[in-house]
């Protein structure tokens, strides 16, 4: 059974959904830049049931947790960084596996590299590398920076399922959900993204181009890399990279997504739950 807890960190109250609390192993689950912790509960209430402690925050500026008071220099990945180490100080968590969609892949290669480079035991990257390419970024940013306000739920939902299409398919219960999910309402009753349109931070095209390859050809642990099969940000180019510089690299790809995989489906669970168990990936 999923719980939430309301976590100061920093002077910033995180909202983080609570699998199985308490287990003695943990997965931390990480959400993409405009995402939030919703996008991992059918992947936590599976790991739960295998015995894992679950945590999947929403970063600051998104979901239910508290907006940057200094967008400029909040949103970035050193502070998710120092907030997500604060966040396993607070349930005390000493080793753990991570999970992380997009962004929350960028995250993860910061921390294995560093913080927790003798604590991390496996990382997921879900439809991420050490760099992102050109067009891929600005189509993100664009679509981020820029959210559009419906008069109805109804309207938000159907541009959802236009906007996250690439996640993979759903029944319509659960595209339901993922607006209910990611929607706010406005004080003119309208509905936008649940997130604040300054979240781009670090992923301004202004800003120099991301490259973490040093970070990633430093981590120590395990690596499971997860494909969209049509992905634009996780080329197979970048794939190939990274397999040249970490020989044990797992990947799998998932056929019919683009960026990213959304975790929610049986083909995209399996290969997770066998690579945190620690069991051998069937090829």
């Amino acid at each position: 059974m999923m719980e939430r807890d309301l976590v100061m960190v920093h002077n910033r109250e995180l909202h983080v959904r609570v699998w199985n609390r308490g287990a003695a192993s943990t997965v931390m689950c990480w959400h993409g830049l405009a995402r939030n912790g919703a996008d991992f509960e059918p992947l936590g209430e599976a790991l739960a049931a295998q015995g894992f402690q679950v945590l999947a925050p929403d970063t600051p500026g998104r979901g239910l947790s508290q907006w940057a008071e200094d967008p400029a220099r909040e949103y970035q990945l050193p502070v998710y960084a120092d907030q997500a180490l604060a966040l396993l100080d607070h349930y005390r968590v000493d080793r753990l596996q991570w999970v992380g969609t997009s962004m929350g892949g960028l995250l993860g290669i910061v921390l294995a590299s560093n913080a927790l480079a003798g604590r991390l035991d496996r990382l997921v990257l879900n439809d991420i590398g050490p760099e992102l390419p050109t067009a891929a970024l600005r189509r993100i940013v664009d679509y981020v920076r820029n959210p559009e306000c419906y008069s109805s739920l109804s309207a938000f939902e159907q541009r959802i399922r236009e906007l996250y299409a690439p996640f993979g398919p759903r029944d319509d219960q659960s595209w339901h959900q993922m607006a209910v999910d990611g929607s706010r309402r406005l004080p003119d009753g309208r509905f936008a993204p649940h997130y604040d349109p300054d979240i781009i931070g670090a992923f301004d095209e202004s800003a120099p181009p991301l490259d973490l390859w040093s970070a990633f050809s430093s981590i120590q642990c395990p690596i499971l890399v997860v494909q969209g099969g049509e992905s634009d940000v996780l080329t197979d180019n970048i794939v190939a990279r990274m397999q040249s510089r970490a020989s044990s690299l797992k990947v799998v790809q998932i056929a019919g997504c683009g960026h990213a995989p959304g975790l929610h489906l049986n083909e995209h669970l399996v290969p997770l739950l066998s690579f945190l168990n620690k069991t051998a990936l069937q090829e």
